[in-house]
């Protein structure tokens, strides 16, 4: 999740989170990403119900600030439980989608992304929450905007068709 300045921008304006959903294709390799932008402003009960391990993300975020780094340090991977993607179904019924690459190394490229229409509200207190455990040289993590290079935009919007 990028926190603070965010890679993709509607109508030119920046969010305060982004969260990445990261699929590859195990036949091919081939990347998708569902990407949802975040406004500062009521909590998200989306990231509160997320499970990890019978604990939500925010009990592990909570847990790693007060010192109880049983996760295995700075650097781990943390098994997702179950994530219910019908609470994105319902919020969205707009995106839009290009293909680009990913924002990290090694920034492969032909990756569908598939942005929600719909912004979502996510909470001071979550955001911060959110940055407890990022290294502090990884704080604002979130690739610059970059040009389209003549890659097209598509925009679906259930209510126009």
């Amino acid at each position: 999740m990028n926190i603070g300045n965010t890679e993709h921008q509607i109508e030119g304006q920046q969010f305060a989170a982004e969260l990445h959903l990261v699929h590859q294709a195990a036949v091919d390799g081939s990347f998708a990403v569902i990407a949802a932008l975040y406004q500062e402003s009521n909590v998200d009960p989306l990231i509160c119900r997320v499970k990890l391990v019978k604990m939500s993300l925010l009990d592990i975020i909570f847990g790693y600030q007060k010192g109880l780094k049983h996760l295995g340090g700075e650097n781990t991977t943390v098994p997702l439980g179950i994530l219910n993607i019908n609470e994105l179904n319902r919020r969205s019924r707009k995106y839009y989608t290009y293909v680009g690459s990913l924002t990290t190394p090694p920034c492969s490229e032909n990756v569908i992304w598939i942005i929600l229409g719909k912004v979502m509200s996510i909470s001071k207190e979550q955001i911060i929450a959110l940055d407890i455990p990022l290294n502090s040289d990884c704080k604002k993590n979130a690739r610059p905007c970059q040009p389209l290079n003549g890659r097209e935009v598509d925009m679906y919007d259930e209510h126009s068709c």
